[in-house]
C-alpha cells in the first residue's frame, strides 16, 4: 500500500522527524529574513512602524528592494500569457512563474547586480526565493495602479491571474477605465512601457537601471499614491522631486519633512518621537530576557542586550519623551490597550530609569498577547525553555522604527538614476 502526502500533510514518524510542508517552509524562511531585517517584533512595535509606512509610502514593504521590479513582475507574466495554452496547461503556473523568476535572478546577477536581486542567496540551488518578486510586489501593483479591475470593481490577485492564465479566461474579464472589457490577458496591468530588446533574448544580461520611458511611467503611477485623507502621500511628493533623498538618512530629514505638507509634517514628529521611544522597548525586552536567562535560569549569558541598553536610552530619551502617546490615535487608531500601556508605562519609565525589571509584568503580558506559549518573558516552564533556546548575540541589538525608508531611499534612487 503507497501513501501519498500532500503539501498540508504533516507527519511524525517514530524517530521524531517532521515533515514540513512547502508553504511552512516559506514562511520560516521570511521570518528569519524579518529577523535579518531588524522587523521582530514581540511586543507591538510593528503596529506602529506598519501604519505610518502605509501611511507616508503606500504600496510598499519591507520586503521589497529595487523599483524596476515593478515591471519585471507584469514583463514575466506577459511572457507566460504568450505561451500557447497546451503549454500553459500543461504545467502549473505557479512553476512557471517561478522559473521565470530564477532565470530573472540569474540574467541580474550575469549582469554584475548585486545589491537588492531577490533570490540571490538560493540561486545556487537553481530555486526561487521562499517570497519571490511576483509575490511581495503584488500590493505595489495594485497600490501604485499598474493592475487593472476586475469586472466587480475588485483588483486580480495573483492566484486569480494563475487561474486566468490557465484558462481561456471568458469568465474573468478584466475592464478598462470607460468599462469595456478586455480579454487579452496582458491586459490585466496597466499600458506598461514595453520590456527592452534584451527581455527577450534569454542570455542577454539585465539590470535594475530604469530607461526613461520606464523612468516616467512609474514616476507618474507613484504620483497617484494617496494617503487615507485623500491628499497626495509623502511618497507621490518625493516621486516628483526624488533628488531631494539622496542624503536623507530617515524619512523626517530636512529635505523630506520639507516638501511634505502640514499634516505629514506633523505626522512624522510624531512618528520620530515613536520610533525612539520603540528603539528603548526593543532595547528593554531583549535586556529583559537576558537578563531572566543569565540571572533566574543560570544560563551564562554576555551583557550585549543590557549594555546596549544603556547606549539606546542615552541616545533616544529625550525624543522618546517627547511623544504624546495619546497622539497616535490620530495616526493609528484602534492600537491594542496593552501595547499603549506598554508605550505609557516604558515612558513613565524613563523619567527616573529606575530597574528595567519593574516593566518585566507588563511586558510580558504584551508579548503573551502576541505569542501566546512561544513567549520568552514569565516564569514557567515552556518560557524557560524558550530562553534557553534564545541566542542573545544573534538577536539584533535595538534600533528605531525605520517605517521602510531604506528600502523607499533605494527605489526613489532607482527613479532619479537614469542618465541616458
Amino acid at each position: 500500500m503507497t501513501l501519498e502526502l500532500d503539501e498540508q500533510t504533516v507527519m511524525e514518524p517514530a524517530f521524531g522527524w517532521t515533515l514540513l510542508s512547502a508553504d511552512a517552509i516559506r514562511q520560516a524562511e521570511a521570518r528569519l529574513r524579518e529577523d535579518a531585517q531588524g522587523v521582530r517584533d514581540e511586543i507591538g512595535f510593528m503596529y506602529l512602524h506598519q501604519a505610518y509606512a502605509d501611511r507616508f509610502f503606500p504600496g510598499t514593504s519591507v520586503q521589497h528592494t529595487r523599483l524596476r521590479y515593478a515591471l519585471f513582475v507584469p514583463w514575466i507574466y506577459q511572457r507566460i500569457a504568450a505561451f500557447d495554452l497546451r503549454k500553459r496547461r500543461e504545467s502549473s503556473i505557479e512553476k512557471l512563474v517561478l522559473d521565470e523568476e530564477v532565470r530573472l535572478t540569474g540574467r541580474l546577477l550575469n549582469s554584475g547586480e548585486s545589491e537588492g536581486v531577490i533570490g540571490r542567496r538560493v540561486y545556487p540551488q537553481r530555486r526561487a526565493s521562499s517570497q519571490p518578486a511576483t509575490m511581495v510586489y503584488w500590493s505595489a501593483l495594485t497600490a501604485w495602479g499598474l493592475l487593472r479591475r476586475l469586472q466587480d470593481g475588485s483588483f486580480p490577485s495573483r492566484a486569480v491571474v494563475h487561474r486566468m492564465l490557465s484558462s481561456d479566461w471568458r469568465q474573468l474579464r478584466v475592464h478598462d477605465d470607460d468599462g469595456t472589457p478586455i480579454e487579452e490577458a496582458h491586459s490585466v496591468f496597466a499600458n506598461l512601457p514595453p520590456p527592452p530588446a534584451e527581455w527577450f533574448n534569454p542570455s542577454a544580461p539585465i539590470t535594475f537601471k530604469l530607461r526613461e520611458a520606464e523612468r516616467g511611467f512609474l514616476r507618474r503611477q507613484l504620483l497617484t499614491t494617496r494617503k487615507p485623507s485623500g491628499e497626495a502621500s509623502l511618497l507621490a511628493r518625493l516621486a516628483e522631486q526624488p533628488g531631494l533623498i539622496e542624503t536623507a538618512t530617515a524619512p523626517w530629514s530636512k529635505g523630506v519633512s520639507g516638501i511634505a505638507d502640514a499634516e505629514d509634517r506633523a505626522a512624522l514628529e510624531r512618528a520620530r518621537r515613536a520610533a525612539a521611544l520603540a528603539a528603548i522597548g526593543r532595547g528593554l525586552y531583549a535586556a529583559l530576557v537576558e537578563e531572566m536567562r543569565d540571572g533566574r535560569d543560570r544560563v551564562s549569558t554576555t551583557m550585549r542586550h543590557r549594555t546596549n541598553l544603556r547606549e539606546v536610552i542615552a541616545r533616544y530619551r529625550d525624543k522618546a519623551l517627547e511623544l504624546d502617546v495619546a497622539s497616535l490615535y490620530q495616526d493609528v487608531p484602534g492600537l491594542p490597550p496593552l501595547f499603549l500601556a506598554v508605550l505609557t508605562k516604558t515612558q513613565r519609565w524613563l523619567q527616573d530609569e529606575r530597574s528595567p525589571q519593574e516593566l518585566l509584568e507588563v511586558y510580558a503580558s504584551a508579548e503573551r498577547k502576541r505569542k501566546g506559549n512561544r513567549t520568552r518573558l514569565g516564569f514557567k516552564g515552556l518560557e524557560r525553555q524558550k530562553r534557553a533556546e534564545w541566542d542573545n548575540e544573534k538577536h539584533p541589538l535595538a534600533t528605531p522604527l525605520h517605517y521602510r525608508w531604506p528600502i523607499v531611499r533605494r527605489m526613489l534612487l532607482d527613479l532619479e538614476d537614469y542618465a541616458g
